[in-house]
C-alpha cells in the first residue's frame, strides 16, 4: 500500500506532503511500472515553487510471471548492514502479505539488490525486453518538463525555442502525465502551472507554424513546371485545410492592402496547389492498390523472399510505406511471427529499392549509413567519379529534407559528410 510522507522542499523551503510507493508489483499495478521505468514514480514536485526530483526511498519491484524481485536500496539509507537487511526484510513481509498464497515462492526472500537507481533501472528494462530508446526519448521531455516546472514563466519561450525537437506526440502525453499525477495528489497550485505550459506549448507551436507556412507560401510562389511539382510531393502532409485556410487569409490580406497583383498570384499558386495535389494524389492512391496486390501475391506464395526479388520491378517506395504500416499493426496486435516476417520483407524490399536507384541516390544512401569521418571518406573515394556538384546539390535537398521531419542527427550526419565531398570537388583531401 502506497504511504504519504512530509517533505521540505531544497529550494523555497515550504512543506508538502506526497504519496511514496515501496512496492512495485508489475503483474497488478502495470502503471507503477510505467511510473518507475520512465522516471516519476516517488516524484515530489514542490507545489510552491515547482523545483522537484525523485525520492531516494527503497523500492521492492516483483513480477510474478517473470519470477523477477529486485530491491533498490541506497547505500545512504541505513546506517549498518543488520539495519540494511531489516529494511529489505520489511519490504519483503510487505510484499508476501500482499500477494496470494500461491505466489509466495521462496525466490522472493532472496531479492537481487540494487544500491544505484541507475543499475536497478537498467535491470528492469533488460529483464522486461523494454526499448532502451523509448526510454531515453521519454526521460529527455519528462526533463524538459521539469526544467519548465522550475523555471518562471518569462524564460519558457527560449527554453522551448531551443527543446523544439521535442514538442511532438509524446511530449504531451507526458505532459498529461504529469497532469494526471497532480490530479491525484490534489495539487492545485501545480495542476495550475501545468496547464499554464500546456497553453505556452501550444501557442509557442501555432506561432512556428504560422511562420512556416509564410515561409513556404513565399518560395513555392518562386517555382515553376516540375520545380513545383516535385516541392508539393515532399511536402503533401503541409498542405491541409489549415494551410489553404491560411493561404486564403493572405490572399484577402493582400486585397485589403490594394495589393490586387500579389492577391492573384496567391489565386494562381492555390488553383495550381489544388490541382497538383489531386492527380498525386491519384496517383499515389493507384501505386497503394498496386502495393497491396503485391504484397498479397508475395504473402501468399511457397518463397515470399524469392518471389519479392522476381517481382522487383514492383517494389517501390509505395509498397514500403505499405510494409511499415503492416508491421505496425502487426506489433499492436502483439504477432511477433507476422511482424518478424513482414521485417524480412521490409529489408529485403529496402535492398532493392536502393539497387534500383540512380548512383548518386544509393551513394548518398551508404554515406547515411556509414560511420563518421574514415568510412565515409572511403565511399567518396570509391565513387569519386560520382563526387561532384550534382551529388552536393543532391546531399544538400536530401539534408532539408531530414531537417523537415526532425531527423536533425541524421541531418548532421549528412551535413559533415557534404563538407568532404566538397572538399574532393574544391580538389582537396576529403
Amino acid at each position: 500500500m502506497p504511504k504519504t510522507a512530509l517533505v521540505t522542499c531544497p529550494r523555497c523551503g515550504q512543506k508538502f506532503t506526497v504519496v511514496v510507493h515501496n512496492l512495485v508489483d508489475a503483474s497488478r499495478n502495470p502503471e507503477l511500472r510505467e511510473l518507475l521505468i520512465r522516471g516519476r514514480l516517488n516524484l515530489a514536485v514542490c507545489p510552491y515553487c515547482g523545483a522537484g526530483g525523485t525520492l531516494n526511498v527503497p523500492i521492492y519491484y516483483y513480477n510474478p510471471e517473470k519470477e523477477l524481485a529486485f530491491v533498490y536500496l541506497s547505500a545512504q539509507v541505513g546506517t549498518s548492514d543488520l539495519e540494511r537487511q531489516r529494511i529489505i526484510g520489511d519490504l519483503t513481509n510487505q510484499l508476501i502479505n500482499s500477494i496470494p498464497q500461491e505466489e509466495r515462492k521462496a525466490y522472493l526472500l532472496q531479492p537481487k539488490v540494487f544500491i544505484t537507481f541507475k543499475s536497478f533501472l537498467e535491470e528492469i528494462i533488460k529483464a522486461e525486453d523494454i526499448p532502451y530508446e523509448e526510454i531515453i526519448a521519454e526521460e529527455m521531455r519528462i526533463g524538459l518538463v521539469e526544467a519548465l516546472l522550475a523555471s518562471p514563466k518569462e524564460e519558457w519561450s527560449n527554453i522551448l525555442e531551443s527543446n523544439v525537437y521535442l514538442l511532438d506526440p509524446l511530449f504531451f502525453r507526458v505532459l498529461a502525465g504529469f497532469v494526471s499525477e497532480a490530479y491525484r495528489r490534489k495539487e492545485p497550485e501545480l495542476i495550475e502551472k501545468l496547464e499554464g505550459i500546456r497553453k505556452e506549448v501550444e501557442e509557442f507551436l501555432n506561432r512556428r507554424m504560422e511562420e512556416a507556412r509564410e515561409t513556404l507560401i513565399s518560395e513555392l510562389l518562386e517555382l515553376k513546371g516540375e520545380d513545383l511539382e516535385n516541392a508539393v510531393a515532399r511536402i503533401r502532409p503541409v498542405l491541409d485545410y489549415e494551410f489553404y485556410r491560411d493561404l486564403a487569409e493572405r490572399i484577402d490580406r493582400r486585397e485589403a492592402e490594394g495589393k490586387a497583383e500579389e492577391a492573384q498570384k496567391l489565386r494562381e499558386l492555390r488553383d495550381q496547389l489544388l490541382d497538383i495535389t489531386a492527380r498525386q494524389d491519384a496517383e499515389l492512391r493507384a501505386a497503394m492498390t498496386k502495393a497491396r496486390d503485391l504484397l498479397r501475391d508475395v504473402w501468399e506464395s511457397e518463397d515470399r523472399l524469392k518471389t519479392l526479388e522476381e517481382r522487383a520491378e514492383d517494389v517501390n517506395m509505395a509498397f514500403l510505406e505499405l510494409l511499415a504500416a503492416s508491421m505496425e499493426w502487426a506489433k499492436e496486435q502483439e504477432d511477433g511471427e507476422t511482424l518478424q516476417a513482414l521485417a524480412s520483407l521490409a529489408e529485403k524490399a529496402v535492398e532493392i529499392v536502393r539497387r534500383k536507384a540512380p548512383p548518386r541516390v544509393r551513394l548518398v544512401n551508404e554515406l547515411m549509413d556509414a560511420s563518421y569521418p574514415d568510412e565515409t571518406k572511403r565511399l567518396l573515394e570509391d565513387n569519386a567519379s560520382l563526387v561532384d556538384k550534382e551529388l552536393l546539390s543532391l546531399m544538400d535537398e536530401v539534408t532539408r529534407d531530414l531537417e523537415r521531419e526532425g531527423y536533425t542527427e541524421a541531418a548532421e550526419h549528412l551535413s559533415l559528410v557534404r563538407r568532404q565531398a566538397e572538399g574532393m570537388v574544391q580538389g582537396f583531401a576529403p
